[in-house]
C-alpha cells in the first residue's frame, strides 16, 4: 500500500510538471498567437487609414500641363471638383477646334479612370494668319462660330497611370500643376 501511494505521488509529481510545462506552452502559444493578431490589426488598421486618407484627398481645383505660371494663355489643363472633371485644350493651339472635353472620374491608387461623356467644340469656322499663335506657324480658327456640345452615345473610358504630389499631378507621365482650387 505504502508502495503504491508512492507510485501514485511519484506520477502525479511527473504528471504535474509535465502539466506545468504543458500548461505554461499552452499560455505561450497562445500569447505569441494573441501578439500575432494585434499586430495583424494594427497593420491592418493602418493601410486602411493609408487608404482612406488616400481617398478622401481633394484634388479639386485647375491644374494646368508643364508649369504652374499661367502667361497670356493657358496650357492643356484639367478641371478638377467632386465627382466631374474636363480636359482644356492648349490655348495656344489655334488650329483645334475642340477646346474641351469631360465626364466623370475616379482614382485607384495609381491610376485615373476617366469617362468621357462629352466634347465642346467650335462650330463653323473661319481660318486666319494670328502673328500672337506662334504654334501652327500662325495659323488659327476664329472663334465666330458657336460653342457646341456634343454628347457622347457612349462614354468613352480612358484608364490612365497618376501620380499625386502635393501640388502637382503626372498624369499619363506629363505634370499638371495647381494653379487655383477655384473653379472657372
Amino acid at each position: 500500500m505504502v508502495a503504491t501511494v508512492e507510485v501514485r505521488i511519484f506520477f502525479l509529481t511527473l504528471l504535474s510538471l509535465s502539466y506545468e510545462k504543458f500548461v505554461v506552452t499552452l499560455r505561450m502559444a497562445t500569447l505569441s498567437k494573441i501578439l500575432v493578431l494585434c499586430v495583424g490589426f494594427a497593420l491592418s488598421c493602418n493601410l486602411w487609414a493609408q487608404s482612406r486618407e488616400f481617398e478622401c484627398r481633394n484634388f479639386d481645383g485647375v491644374w494646368q500641363e508643364k508649369t504652374d505660371i499661367v502667361n497670356s494663355a493657358f496650357l492643356a489643363r484639367y478641371t478638377i471638383n467632386a465627382d466631374s472633371i474636363w480636359y482644356s485644350v492648349n490655348e495656344y493651339d489655334g488650329l483645334n477646334p475642340i477646346r474641351s472635353f469631360g465626364g466623370t472620374y475616379t482614382i485607384d491608387r495609381d491610376s485615373i479612370s476617366i469617362r468621357i461623356q462629352y466634347i465642346k467644340r467650335v462650330s463653323h469656322t473661319a481660318i486666319c494668319r494670328d502673328q500672337f499663335l506662334p504654334a501652327n506657324n500662325q495659323w488659327s480658327i476664329l472663334d465666330e462660330g458657336t460653342l457646341v456640345t456634343d454628347t457622347l452615345p457612349a462614354p468613352q473610358l480612358f484608364v490612365l497611370p497618376i501620380k499625386i504630389e502635393t501640388k502637382t499631378l503626372v498624369i499619363d507621365d506629363v505634370p499638371f500643376y495647381l494653379i487655383t482650387d477655384e473653379q472657372q
